[in-house]
């Protein structure tokens, strides 16, 4: 990756920020949890962002994902993923991967994020997190 056409700053500054932020925000309404978002465009050319969050079902997954598409097309003058829009693997698999080709979005079940371990893997290489503490809604207990 050359140095000079990566971004600088904090990635919450990143011109893509925005979209992450829907992408987060439209997971974490669909009740996703651990929703993290990772700039990896220091360290690949094959995207600037990845943002991976869990499903406790393979259902709640799918409805996670359709969220997501849902909402990006919205808020981005109708942004679909790559592939005619359909996201690739199923919520069978336990892994569905939403390439919006800039920022790729995996959906996946705590055993499948566990076992592959993405983020342990981005982290490992240097990938920064971003916060999105804007956008994700604390999970406080109802009194």
């Amino acid at each position: 990756v050359d140095p000079s056409d990566v971004q600088a700053g904090p990635p919450h500054l990143d011109d893509l920020a925005p979209l992450v932020r829907t992408i987060a925000s439209a997971a974490d309404m669909r009740k996703a949890e651990d929703i993290v978002a990772i700039r990896v465009s220091k360290i690949t050319a094959v995207t600037s962002f990845v943002v991976i969050v869990s499903g406790n079902s393979r259902p709640q997954n799918q409805a996670i994902a359709s969220s997501i598409q849902d909402d990006v097309a919205e808020a981005c003058d109708g942004m679909r993923t790559r592939g005619n829009g359909v996201p690739e693997g199923t919520a069978d698999s336990g892994w569905i991967l939403l390439d919006y080709g800039d920022v790729m979005v995996h959906v996946m079940t705590p055993k499948s994020r566990l076992f592959y371990d993405i983020e342990g893997q981005w982290r490992e290489k240097g990938g920064e997190y971003m916060d999105l503490s804007d956008v994700l809604l604390p999970n406080d207990p109802i009194p």
